[in-house]
């Protein structure tokens, strides 16, 4: 009963509405609005007045206020393999608490785990793949010995109803990414089940975010989850930066669905992200607010009530009232690379209204000498782009097709020098 009521809540987010429906390839419907930049803005404005300002709108409106100041502490550091698939990897554990501060109070979340695979034959320090997964590390990375969270109740391995269910609808690489596939590309990978320091429910979800943001009293802005799981990310890096082999400032956020959104506000409002792969983001992700097709504020807010902060669903119907819009979230990653996947017939993620929203944030990306988007259609999948757009056919999920176009983003951008 569980593992259906686990894969109604991921089918809720819409990944088999309007499947029927397509993506229209070439681009229609009105530009980002309001633009981002007035005419002769230059680098030293957008990132002194503008950038500030757009930050502070997209947390008061969207995402919730996050802390004043944080922090991780390592409560344990582990080997679990030194020989892992097939000799090519070391598996190590990570057990992180990660703590908020608002007004002077300190909150600390629960303990949580983080799995490292790296690869062992490596010259030098490698970059690291950040993964939010739907399920515990113990599927996420296979290998036995990796802890099995305490108060996780269900399994997304192999052998279960469950599992074969969820690899069906949302692909093979829904729970476990291809990670020989990632090790021969040079990259490590750092994978962690965000639901453990705040659950995806909605009353205990709010229960843990209350807890997290003690001494901030605004409830109408008050962080929700997708800004916590984002901020996570960023709590992971503090505990991985420390270790040697890990390059500085290359670290990959990369998520899938919500995780997607998670890893722009990651990328977003953390500098050491050094590229985002955000997989099928949709609405509170790469998707525009405005004039869009698919899930809207009114749809995802009411279904998911502690994603966001309250304000955002105050916005539902009334998104021309809002200040900015989801193009500002990929300007503040500028001038880091980010790849938007998309698919042909997930139009309730609304690939147009990402695409539009990439064209809006492309001339942040030409203050600092950068092109942003370069393709013209959605079709054109161009890797070496700053803002680079991906899209194949089918529905919402993870697929064969799709991780091979992420590692060639990751390799045109970050084998180049």
């Amino acid at each position: 009963m569980f593992c259906l009521g686990f894969l109604g809540l991921l089918a809720s987010c819409g990944p088999t509405r309007l499947a029927l429906s397509r993506a229209h390839m070439t681009p229609h419907g009105p530009a980002a609005t309001p633009p981002l930049l007035p005419e002769g803005t230059d680098v030293r404005q957008w990132e002194d007045e503008i950038r500030p300002k757009l930050a502070r709108a997209l947390q008061r409106e969207v995402y919730g206020v996050l802390p004043d100041k944080s922090a991780t502490r390592i409560v344990s550091h582990r080997l679990i393999a030194d020989s892992a698939f097939h000799d090519r990897a070391r598996v190590e554990e990570y057990v992180l608490v990660g703590e908020a501060t608002y007004n002077g109070q300190t909150n600390p979340t629960k303990p949580f785990h983080v799995v490292l695979v790296l690869p062992k034959q490596a010259a030098g320090p490698v970059p690291v793949i950040l993964m939010e997964s739907f399920c515990p590390n113990q599927n996420s990375v296979p290998v036995k010995g990796v802890s099995i969270p305490s108060g996780v109740t269900f399994s997304c391995d192999g052998k279960g109803l469950m599992a074969h269910v969820m690899r069906y609808v949302f692909g093979r690489y829904i729970a476990t990414p291809p990670i020989e596939m990632i090790l021969d590309h040079g990259y490590g990978l750092a994978a962690f089940y965000p639901g453990e320091y705040v659950p995806d429910r909605a009353q205990s979800g709010l229960a843990a975010l209350k807890g997290l943001t003690n001494g901030y009293s605004d409830e109408a802005s008050r962080m929700g989850a997708i800004a916590a799981w984002g901020w996570g990310y960023s709590r992971v890096v503090d505990a991985l930066e420390q270790n040697p082999k890990i390059a500085k400032n290359t670290f990959i956020a990369y998520g899938h669905s919500r995780y997607a959104k998670a890893a722009l506000v990651a990328g977003a409002f953390d500098p050491r992200i050094g590229a985002v792969i955000a997989h099928q983001s949709g609405t509170g992700g790469a998707s525009l607010n405005r004039n869009k097709r698919g899930e809207t504020v009114r749809d995802i807010t009411k279904t998911y009530p502690h994603w966001f902060d309250q304000n955002y669903g105050r916005f539902a119907g009334h998104e021309q009232d809002m200040t900015t819009d989801q193009h500002a979230l990929l300007a503040l990653i500028a001038p880091r690379p980010i790849l938007l996947g998309n698919a042909l017939r997930d139009v309730w993620s609304d690939p147009n209204g990402a695409f539009r929203a990439a064209r809006g944030a492309s001339p942040v990306y030409r203050l600092y000498g950068h092109q942003g988007l370069r393709q013209t259609r959605l079709s054109r999948f161009t890797p070496s782009a700053d803002i680079a757009f991906w899209i194949r056919p089918g529905t919402h999920g993870v697929v064969k097709e799709d991780w091979p176009a992420f590692l060639s983003f990751l390799d045109a951008h970050l084998r180049k020098h």
